[in-house]
């Protein structure tokens, strides 16, 4: 029985360390999210803090604290597995209602909730009064209407997600990892109907006079399930694997080590020249909304602000010097040589611009094509490395090999 008969404690406290990081990383990681995913977020939060009241190390600490001790330990861990399936209703109501009409329905399934919360208190009181670890202890015709009360939202959840997936009206899966999170989510939903099918077979088995010892064992295991919570923290731990590949993104987004940042981050040597010369350009944030800002965006504002910038730096270049010019044909490949002469001009132009604060007085007659993108990055530095080699006297001018700028 609950909290002294358990799985070796190693297993259970790593189930439950993986749901409790898991959940974190998302509510710390993805707190800004849709509707849908503040579902998700509360479903997990409310299950985590379940699991953590399910470990009997916690049980037992927490127990010392509260009036009722390991009873109101017991019946507030399981309500809060309702409340989370509660809030998977809520997912349910949401796709088939839309985001407006399903908040009436959400609150009547949240109300039905707290009722379900009083229910228990009302059923488990005799055996916080008795002194037992729980109502599974107590026993009895109260404990039998705890375990069907408690099974009830499962259940109806279970049945409303494969009926949505039934009809596929209401929840459209366009992606593989979308089809693949449903199918989970509906498949993991009816294995929680396990132990309500044992229960009622095993039942009508007994009504029947066939009660035997395979079914009572099957009986007693499927009740120790319900009672121990064990079974269920497996099931829920693999439902939060679902959720490990958002918030790992969300992790590599925050150490800005995802695919955007890394792009970002090659971008600033061009960014940063360009925009010194031309500061007008930048977005100037606050820091913590810099910081917020969705990779994607840093990135998509980094090129605009080398884009504008580049335009500008391209009205003050003038023609390379004769040195440079050279210093090209002789160091670059042929098939690069004309790329590498106008990345030059806009360095030279936005190393003016530099040294006179951005205020260059009037435009160049001459203006040069602005390279792309691509091509600004793959030769700014190669450019850059002539324009300073070449800035010695001719005489002294090392003669490297060639360049490459592949």
């Amino acid at each position: 029985m609950w909290p002294h008969h358990h799985l070796p404690t190693a297993i259970t406290v790593a189930a439950t360390a993986f749901i409790v990081a898991v959940t974190a990383i998302r509510l710390t990681l993805i707190g800004r999210t849709s509707a849908f995913g503040r579902l998700i977020n509360t479903l997990l939060a409310l299950d985590a803090t379940a699991a953590l009241l399910r470990e009997p190390i916690i049980a037992r600490r927490l127990a010392d604290r509260i009036p009722g001790g390991l009873a109101t330990v017991f019946d507030a861990w399981h309500w809060l597995t309702v409340v989370a399936w509660a809030c998977g209703m809520g997912m349910v109501l949401l796709r088939a209602y839309g985001p407006v009409r399903y908040r009436i329905r959400f609150a009547a399934v949240l109300g039905s909730t707290a009722l379900l919360g009083l229910f228990f208190l009302i059923l488990s009181a005799p055996a916080r009064a008795g002194a037992a670890v729980s109502i599974a202890e107590y026993g009895g015709w109260r404990y039998g209407v705890y375990i069907a009360l408690y099974l009830a939202l499962p259940v109806i959840v279970s049945c409303q997600f494969y009926l949505l997936k039934k009809r596929g009206l209401a929840w459209r899966a366009t992606t593989p990892w979308e089809k693949f999170t449903v199918n989970a989510l509906i498949g993991l939903g009816i294995a929680s109907l396990l132990p309500v099918c044992s229960l009622m077979i095993t039942a009508a088995l007994d009504a029947a006079g066939m009660d035997t010892a395979p079914t009572r064992a099957v009986y007693d295991l499927a009740v120790g399930g319900v009672t121990s919570g064990e079974p269920g923290l497996f099931v829920f731990a693999a439902v939060v694997v679902i959720f490990v590949p958002s918030s790992t993104r969300a992790v590599l987004q925050f150490l800005r080590l995802d695919s955007e940042s890394r792009c970002a981050r090659r971008l600033h040597a061009v960014w940063d020249d360009l925009t010194t010369a031309a500061p007008g350009v930048v977005l100037r944030l606050r820091r913590v909304d810099s910081w917020r800002a969705a990779p994607r965006e840093r990135l998509h504002r980094r090129r605009m602000e080398i884009h504008d910038a580049a335009e500008i730096v391209a009205r003050y270049v003038r023609p390379l010097p004769t040195g440079i010019d050279d210093y090209i044909e002789a160091t670059v490949a042929e098939r690069d040589q004309e790329s590498v002469r106008l990345v030059a001009e806009l360095v030279l132009a936005a190393a003016r611009l530099t040294e006179c604060g951005g205020q260059p007085g009037d435009a160049t007659a001459r203006r040069t094509d602005v390279p792309d993108e691509r091509t600004l990055l793959r030769l700014w530095a190669p450019a850059t490395t002539i324009v300073r080699a070449a800035g010695h006297p001719a005489a002294e001018l090392p003669r490297p090999a060639p360049i490459s700028t592949a």
